[in-house]
């Protein structure tokens, strides 16, 4: 029966085995989120596609007592390169993925063409430039991260895996020279911004997706410095 660990969470890199629980954990966890309409299929392709990424990081936190993975986070270190590594490691399968998602429902085939299609291909193409030779008075961009997602299985909410996930990452990016991290949650409550804000992160306005979706936005420095200019 699940119930909140009393001793720290040991917080580690997942491993392929883990892949199937973090879909469902994530999926349980975040079932209004679009990623999860796309299946436990996707899912577990998107996980590893962290898991593998060099400029990224996917994270488990598990119950010291049975060794369960009660918690994971996937963010990036370097976001431009990493999705680049992504399209060209695991396009194929992520894109599969999709379409079988998408052709057992037909209302997310809808979504995802009104929506998501155009943009989705815009960022393919833009991932597959990354690398070439800055243009005479381009600007390089920041070395800004991003944590993608925290998901915590609900009865080891409260239990500090959340915290101990989100510290690591953190720990990590600082060490690779990260100059800034951002997160994205819903707004007004519903989403989890005051346990971010508990850990130091600072809101910095909104995001709004192209499909209308309206986000809130977070950011985080090293050694939890004052505030700057957003990020992004």
């Amino acid at each position: 029966m699940a119930g909140k660990t009393t001793s720290p969470p040991e917080v580690r890199p997942l491993v392929a085995g883990e892949l199937r629980v973090a879909a469902g954990l994530h999926g349980r966890g975040l079932p209004h989120e679009f990623l999860s309409r796309l299946g436990r299929r996707f899912l577990e392709r998107y996980y590893r596609a962290f898991a593998e990424s060099p400029h990224a990081a996917a994270l488990a936190a598990a119950d010291p007592g049975s060794g369960r993975v009660c918690g994971v986070l996937i963010g990036a270190f370097d976001v431009r390169a990493h999705y680049a590594f992504v399209i060209r490691r695991h396009g194929a399968a992520l894109a599969a993925a999709v379409a079988f998602a998408a052709l057992r429902d037909p209302r997310l085939l809808y979504l995802l063409v009104r929506t998501r299609l155009v943009r989705y291909l815009r960022g393919v193409l833009r991932s597959l430039a990354y690398g070439r030779a800055p243009l005479p008075g381009e600007r390089e961009a920041r070395r800004v991260g991003l944590l993608a997602s925290v998901v915590v299985e609900e009865g080891f909410r409260g239990a500090g895996l959340g915290r101990a996930l989100v510290a690591e990452f953190e720990r990590r990016a600082w060490e690779r020279g990260v100059e800034g991290l951002e997160l994205v949650t819903l707004p007004d409550g519903r989403g989890a911004g005051p346990f971010y804000e508990r850990l130091g992160w600072e809101p910095a306005g909104e995001r709004v997706s192209r499909s209308g979706e309206r986000y809130a936005l977070y950011v985080r420095w090293p050694g939890g410095g004052p505030r700057r200019r957003a990020v992004g």
